[in-house]
């Protein structure tokens, strides 16, 4: 019987010492600001895709992997060629262009673009 409580109580107390730890919060999620490059992949309803090539510190870890980013009514988009910069709509947007696009990354997880601009210089990134 003694062996019995010895067991049990050396349970609970292992019980009430690891119970913290597997209450700890999950690290919280990144957000702020993005700058994405790269390559359109697809584009949907409300969104598009990009292969990324570069970007800041939010959008490193998805170099080489395509990312979904949601475009609201408020997204600015803009054409580059040279140094000429025009106004554009989602509508000139197509699958293969390459893209810079500016925007905010929420704690929800969810990529909004602020300002898509077409005709990024992807030459001095590739390899």
């Amino acid at each position: 019987m003694k062996k019995f409580v010895l067991f049990v109580l050396t349970f609970v107390l292992l019980a009430v010492m690891v119970a913290p730890v597997a209450a700890a919060p999950e690290a919280p999620v990144k957000s702020g600001i993005f700058s994405a490059i790269g390559k359109i992949t697809a584009l949907g309803e409300n969104t598009v895709t990009i292969k990324v090539v570069a970007g800041n510190y939010l959008v490193k870890p998805y170099k080489g992997q395509t990312l979904t980013i949601t475009v609201t009514p408020t997204t600015r988009y803009l054409y580059k060629v040279g140094t000429l910069v025009t106004p554009s709509t989602f509508a000139d947007l197509a699958v293969g262009d390459p893209v810079s696009i500016r925007g905010r990354l929420k704690l929800d997880g969810v990529w909004y673009a602020l300002r898509v601009t077409e005709g990024a210089n992807l030459k001095c990134l590739l390899p």
